[in-house]
């Protein structure tokens, strides 16, 4: 039971930003695709397919664009979820995908990391530029480790319209 619960993790806000997406393309705001995670499959006996394995690490969970009035703006995002208490630690960030939103983010797109809070019922957006500080601080021991829902720095969003506050 335990490896379905690991293998799903963070299946149900992917789908949810999944349907959101498809609003916001729907109405020509926004076009915002899941990025797939490339698998190799492993071969046993007689070439059945017994298992698999990551081929790279992914970049981030979601790429796109969203429409403003001046003009198209990058984005690039990653989901991550709480399923219980009010803290996301930074832990569970991996470094490449830090990277890759700090790339981003030096390019001109919107990086961010789009928080759940399943108990609480709350979702934030926490920018790149916040999530820079805070990385930083942590990694020098000087911040805590982990981010609070509701916390200065945090923009919180209504779910079906969680770039309402980019448009």
């Amino acid at each position: 039971m335990r490896a379905v619960y690991q293998a799903n993790r963070g299946q149900a806000l992917e789908d949810l930003i999944k349907l959101a997406n498809d609003r916001y393309r729907s109405r020509k705001l926004a076009v915002i695709h899941k990025v797939p995670t490339a698998w190799v499959p492993i071969r046993g006996p007689g070439g059945k397919i017994v298992s698999a394995k990551v081929e790279e690490k992914a970049s981030v969970d979601f790429l796109g664009h969203v429409l403003l009035s001046s003009g198209p703006l990058p984005l690039a995002f990653d989901a991550k979820e709480v399923s219980r208490g009010d803290r996301w630690p930074l832990s569970k960030l991996e470094p490449h995908q830090y990277e890759y939103l700090r790339d981003c983010a030096l390019t001109g797109a919107f990086s961010f990391v789009l928080i759940g809070f399943w108990e609480l019922e709350r979702f934030f957006i926490l920018p790149f530029p916040e999530l820079e500080r805070r990385w930083a601080a942590w990694k020098d021991r000087t911040g805590p480790a982990s981010v609070r829902a509701g916390e200065s720095g945090l923009v919180e969003v209504k779910f079906w319209d969680y770039l309402s506050f980019v448009l």
